[in-house]
């Protein structure tokens, strides 16, 4: 083999090498989903996986009882006792297993708030009453208490300057 044909065969096989190198995108750092009743609960927020790396004591939690359902993650500062990020999801519409589009236009039926950054963002402010939430109920287990799914949903700020997209959510919790 002539020294083009070798230079050519090598960058070949480091640009597989490379390839095959592939970077952690966001969505591998969510917990898988799963239908269990792992207690599991994660989303990306704006493109990034949360609750990666935010510090703090985790609790999450979930309620059902006759389609009202609710789930919360909280990280709580563990010296203080303070909430620093939430993320809430309360509907009165579960019935079963299948895909919910949960509108916000009334409160006391769906309630989604989140609190990220130094932003609150939540369903019942003005601008988010014609908005949406994207629900799908993979398991929904009244006997072992599991509700498992994927979820998605934007809400603005009160200022309506700053927007939060949540997207590829999703929670696999037990529920009292």
């Amino acid at each position: 083999m002539n020294k083009p044909h070798k230079i050519i065969v090598l960058f070949c096989c480091i640009s597989l090498l490379y390839a095959g190198c592939k970077k952690e995108d966001e969505i591998d750092k969510l917990p898988p989903t799963t239908a269990s009743g792992l207690g599991t609960f994660g989303c990306l927020i704006n493109g990034k996986a949360w609750p990666n790396g935010v510090q703090g004591e985790h609790i999450l939690d979930a309620f059902y009882y006759q389609g009202k359902f609710w789930v919360t993650y909280v990280i709580r500062d563990p010296n203080s006792l303070l909430n620093i990020e939430t993320c809430t999801m309360q509907t009165r519409e579960i019935t079963k297993p299948g895909i919910y589009f949960l509108s916000f236009k009334d409160i006391s039926i769906n309630d989604f708030t989140v609190n990220h950054g130094a932003y609150t963002y939540a369903s019942g402010l003005p601008l988010n009453l014609n908005n949406y939430a994207y629900m799908n109920i993979s398991r929904f287990d009244t006997v072992n208490y599991i509700i498992s799914g994927t979820f998605s949903f934007s809400l603005y700020d009160l200022t309506g300057t700053h927007q939060i997209k949540i997207d590829k959510g999703r929670f696999d919790v037990n529920y009292f």
